[in-house]
Formats: C-alpha cells, structure tokens, sequence
C-alpha cells in the first residue's frame, strides 16, 4: 500500500525547503522599501508553517525511504502543492487574480516563461526576484536540492531524482546518490555565478544581472522588460545570454564530467545531434530573412541564431518579433518547439536523445525490411539500446501528441482560433513559453480566459515532470496494493 504518511512527511520537507527561497525576495523588498515585503514575508511564514504541519502530521515514517510508488506520488504532490504555493506572494500583494497568479507561479517553476503580466515596468524588486527564483529553482528542481541535503534519504532518493524528469539526469555522477543531486547544484551554482559576474561587466546593475542570470541558466525565459532581451542594447549581453543558453541545454552530467578532467564527454552523441540541430536551424530561419530583406546579412544571423537557441533551449527568449518574420523561419521555429535540449539539462520539450534515438530506431526498421532476417540492434555513443527503452520513448512520443491534441480541442472550446490554441498547448507541453497566433512570440498571454490559463498550468506541470508521474496518480491500480 502507499505509505501516506511517509509522502506526507516528505512532501512537507519539500515545502520547508522552498519556502527559504522566499528569503531573498523578502530581503530585498525591504532593502528597496518597494511595497512588497508584507506579502512576502507572509507568504514565507505560510510555506513555513505548512511545511512544518506536513513534517509533524507525516511522523517518524518521514525519515523512512520511499518505494517506487512512494517517490512518484512525493514528486508529483510536492510539485503541485509548491506551485500553488508560487503564487502566493502575487496573490497576497495583488499584482495578480486568481487565475493569472497560478499561471505565473507554474510557468516559473516549469522554467517555461510565458507571462500575465502586461506591463512589468511596475512591479516591485521583490516581486521581480520572486519570479526569477522560481525559474531557477525549477530549472534544476527543489527535489534535487532536497536529495542533496536530507541525507536519510539514502537510496530511495534516486526513486525521486529519477521521476523528477530528465532534466534532473538519472545518471550516477558519484557513488552516492546524494552526492551526485550535489555535483549537479555545484555545476549549476557555478554556471550561475559566472553568467552573473559576466553580465555584470557587460554593465548591467547587479539587480538586473542577478535576475537575468537567474532565467538564463535556467532556460525559463522571464524577463525584468517586457521587451525581453531586446531591451538590452548590448550585443555582449545578447552573446553572453546565448551562450549560456546553450551551456543550460546540455546535460549537466557531462558538464561536470568535463570540468573533472574526461574531455571525451563532450562528444556526447546528444550533445552533438543538438549542436547539428541548431546550426542548421540558424540557417533555415537566417535565409528568408536576407532574402526577404528584413535585416542585413551579419544582424540577420545573429537574430537567428538567437532565437533559435532560445526556442530549441526552450528559453523563449525574444530580440524581435519573430511573429511577423517570413513563414519558413516562423515553421522552423515552430518546429523547434517539439524538439527540446539534452537530458540532463535545465530545458524542456521531448529532447534530443529520443530523436536520435527514434531516427536511428526508424533506420533499423527500414534495414530490417530489406533484410528480414538481419539482427540491427540500436546503438548510442556505441552502446546497444534495449528495445524496452524504443518501446517507452514510443509510448512517450504517442503521450505527447496526445495531450497535444486534447489540450488544443480543449483551448478551442473557449474561443480560441487554432493557431493560438495549438502553439499555446505545444509551448506549455515543451515549456518554450512563446506563442504565435492572435498573440504573437512577444506578447503576454493576460487577455486568455481564466479556465484557459488553467489547462496550461496543469500542461507545464505535465511537461516539467515528463506526464508519467503525473498521470499515473488517476489510475486507482497506483493507490492499490
């Protein structure tokens, strides 16, 4: 049977942990005296609270070690309860309803970054942190840092770290799971840092930067402009945000086993595919804009390698409208939508190494129908696949497309055209966050409706942690024995 008080216990871990990411905000609030401190403070004080309830009401089976389905329910729960909880300091402040609120705290934590809010230029710095925060701690993942911390966990961490979606990277950097969950954090801390050092020389004030940086790394695609990126007028700025864009693409693992020494881990053959991906996308949406003569050669490419880091990071971020942009680069950012960096990283979609894998998987299957009897095993980075793993990557694939078109019927029921309606879905699904249609890339989605708002929270969170842990909470057989 499920242990419930073991997964009430752990999620209230979950909760004491977010709610020192408050901290920041609150301080900052009251260093800027801009308003925002009491909402904040009250907000902290609550997660608090419930953390410690959930800790005190879980017990001694608190301190236990989840099973299979313990783990999956704890991520799952303690997911949904935390984004709630995101929203709380919009909510209590009254920058945000409801509706918008929920969206905001989901589409930051899903490290998506579509926004609410129409004008950004009014709301207070400790608000603004808030938001950067909650990208950041979701580009890496709260149940990495508690893995990392909360030592009792022992083995039934890697259940967790395991469910919490690709991007947490089930590979065992260290022996202990605990200490791998803390390579992770070092390499994301330190990524973090530098980014901030260097858009601090690009003369950015340390406010601005430690936002920024916090997004960048992440690949959320919240911004302190509404504008986006585009409201820094300088190119080393823009260099250094793709730059970084591309470093939280790609798999932390490798990176930590890189900077230990092993430089072959960089030809990672997914790390490779997605390389060859955007250089040939850059040049797929560079081409109709020189032709087309909205930008010079040099600007040309440089807006095109831009968005197409951004879009296939699943940042989305924006240097211009893309929107109005020649229909082939707007198909080929599209496309990137269902694309995604490597696992293991900080960024969404269905990622590069299921597409490597089904592209060679579909290459056996046409060798197999020319020789029947040939034996054509799957191989990545010299290694055979199991067909277990075709068979889930399969299953994966028909998961998406499904939820793809359920959300979209969905979105259309309430007024909205298809274009809208099919982007929205698919940008929430891969935690992109731009959306073309009625709104356009750089827009905010505020005008949606409010039930609207709410279909795509509830599909970032499916996106985040990759459907299964989610999903299977509905089925009663889960709860069973």
């Amino acid at each position: 049977m499920i242990n419930f008080p073991l997964i009430c216990g752990l999620t209230g871990w979950v909760v004491a942990i977010f709610s020192l990411a408050l901290i920041p905000p609150v301080a900052t609030a009251l260093f800027y005296d801009d308003g925002s401190a009491r909402s904040l403070i009250l907000a902290f004080l609550g997660c608090l609270a419930l953390g410690g309830l959930f800790i005190f009401l879980g017990g001694p089976d608190a301190r236990q070690e989840p099973r299979y389905r313990d783990g999956l329910a704890v991520v799952s729960v303690s997911w949904l309860t935390i984004n709630v909880l995101g929203a709380t300091p919009y909510w209590l402040s009254g920058s945000l309803g409801f509706w918008d609120g929920l969206y905001e705290s989901f589409s930051g934590l899903s490290s998506t970054g579509g926004t609410v809010v129409p004008d950004l230029s009014f709301w207070p710095q400790g608000l603004l942190l808030w938001r950067s925060l909650t990208q950041w701690i979701g580009g890496m993942g709260v149940i990495v840092l508690m893995v990392a911390i909360l030592p009792f966990l022992g083995v039934g961490g890697q259940i967790m770290l395991k469910n919490e979606a690709s991007r947490a990277s089930g590979e065992k950097l260290r022996p202990r799971v605990a200490q791998t969950a803390k390579s992770l954090w070092q390499v994301y801390l330190a990524l973090s840092l530098t980014l901030f050092l260097a858009l601090l020389v690009g003369g950015l004030e340390p406010f601005e930067a430690l936002c920024q940086s916090l997004t960048v790394i992440s690949t959320g695609g919240f911004s302190n402009y509404n504008e986006s990126v585009a409201a820094h007028q300088s190119y080393y700025v823009k260099w250094v945000i793709i730059v970084f864009m591309f470093m939280g693409s790609l798999s932390f693992a490798m990176i930590y086993q890189a900077l230990s020494g092993q430089v072959r881990a960089l030809l990672n053959p997914e790390a490779l595919f997605f390389l060859l991906i955007v250089v040939a996308a850059s040049v797929l949406v560079a081409s109709p804009l020189m032709v087309f003569g909205f930008y010079a050669p040099g600007e040309a490419f440089f807006h095109s390698i831009f968005q197409v880091v951004s879009v296939a990071s699943t940042s989305g971020f924006s240097t211009a409208d893309w929107g109005d942009w020649p229909e082939l680069s707007q198909a080929t950012l599209l496309a990137l939508f269902f694309v995604g960096g490597c696992s293991g990283s900080t960024s969404g979609g269905l990622k590069c190494v299921r597409w490597l894998i089904l592209f060679k998987s579909l290459y056996r299957a046409f060798r197999q129908y020319i020789h029947p009897k040939g034996v054509f095993p799957v191989r990545l980075g010299g290694k055979p696949v199991a067909d277990q793993v075709l068979e889930k990557i399969w299953l994966f694939f028909f998961l998406y497309l499904t939820c793809e078109i359920i959300g979209t019927l969905l979105l259309l029921l309430m007024g909205l055209d298809l274009s809208t309606a099919f982007t929205a879905v698919a940008s929430s699904l891969g935690n992109v966050g731009p959306v073309l249609g009625q709104l356009g890339p750089t827009s905010d989605l505020s005008s949606l409706p409010g039930p609207a708002k709410g279909v795509l929270s509830f599909l970032m969170l499916l996106g985040r942690l990759e459907f299964y842990s989610v999903l299977v909470l509905l089925f009663p057989e889960f709860w069973s024995r």
